[in-house]
Parts: C-alpha cells; structure tokens; sequence
C-alpha cells in the first residue's frame, strides 16, 4: 500500500479537528450544518460525471466526454 503524503495525512488530521469541533461547539445551528454535511453525499470520485461542457456530456460507459448532438442508431 502507499504511504500517503505528509500533507494529505495533515488535511484530514484538520477535517477531523474541525468537524469535532463543530459538532462539540454547542451551537445548534454549526450542529444542523455539520449533520448537513455528513448526510449529503460526497461524489468526489468522478467530479465530471454531473458538469456539461460546450455540448458535450460526460459519459462514464462510453468512457469520457461525449457530444450531445451524436446521434445513436
């Protein structure tokens, strides 16, 4: 398995820090945020499969981006 970066290692050291944090603070309106965060679903994965670009779509089975005026028979 790789090692991961030292900066990587210390970005989620502070993710964790933080979201503690907020959910610790007391303030309900930073623990209604927080719980919002954790419930929405990270698609961090393949950040193009939701964008359009100058008429094309990104298709994941085809493999990348696709035109929008290609029509299939």
């Amino acid at each position: 398995m790789k090692r991961a970066s030292n900066s990587y290692r210390l970005q989620l050291i502070k993710e964790v820090a933080i979201r503690h944090e907020r959910l610790t603070s007391g303030d309900p309106m930073v623990s209604y945020i927080q719980n919002l965060l954790d419930a929405t679903p990270s698609n961090d994965k393949s950040p193009e499969t939701n964008q359009r670009f100058s008429g094309c779509h990104f298709d994941e089975s085809a493999g990348g981006w696709v035109s929008d005026n290609w029509n299939m028979k």
